[in-house]
Parts: C-alpha cells; structure tokens; sequence
C-alpha cells in the first residue's frame, strides 16, 4: 500500500548496443567520434571487416542522446546515432544497427532488413 510522502523510483531500461559497419566496396576506412550529454566516446577508425560498438542504459528520464560525427574519403556528416525518444520503443530496444554507405549513413530498427533512417552525407 501506498503511502502520502512514498518515493517511487524507475528503474533504468535493458542495455542497448549500437553497432556501426563499413558497408561499401573497397577497403577504406572511416572515422567515427560519438558523444552524449555525459560521455565523450572519442574518435575511432573504422577498416573493412571490422565494426565500432558501444553499450549504454537509457536513463529514466527518457533523454539518452548519443551524436555522431562520421567522415570517409573527404566526405562527412553528422547525426543522432541515438535518440532515446525516437529508438527505445519503435526502434532499438536492444540493438540499433547502423551501416556506412557510399551515399551516406543508414539506420536499420531491430527486426527489419531495410533500413528506416538515413542521413546523406553533407559535407
């Protein structure tokens, strides 16, 4: 039973892994640097075969914000690799998937084939 003054707590969600790969011809690499609000992930390079991930728990407050700066081959852009608002629930409960293109970055929910977001390259 609830009493007048109880404090309700809310747990934060299930861990969520977002995972970037190289997904066009050749073996170039990329460069990704990613942050949030409260974590600066840094810059990392990204060669064929290989694959950048990182683990986080979406706060309670439904605000997880992870943006990424991604450049390859004199091209760049940036982008919101995570939007706690537009991927917990619809998109990435678990995983979000994200593949570098030649024409720019795609974004793949969790149970789909196709992707459902995409940011061309701007620069």
């Amino acid at each position: 039973m609830w009493k007048k003054g109880t404090i309700c707590v809310v747990a934060d969600a299930a861990e969520v892994t977002v995972k970037i790969v190289p997904d066009y011809p050749g073996s170039s690499s990329f460069v990704i640097h990613c942050e949030s609000g409260d974590d600066d992930l840094g810059g990392h390079i990204v060669v064929q075969g290989s694959l950048y991930s990182f683990k986080f728990s979406p706060n309670a407050w439904g605000m997880t914000l992870f943006h990424c700066a991604v450049e390859r081959e004199g091209k760049g852009l940036s982008f919101e690799m995570y939007n706690e608002n537009r991927d917990l629930i619809s998109r990435c409960e678990k995983i979000c998937l994200w593949k570098v293109r030649p024409d720019g970055v795609a974004g793949f929910a969790e149970h789909w084939d196709n992707p459902d977001l995409y940011f061309p390259w701007t620069r």
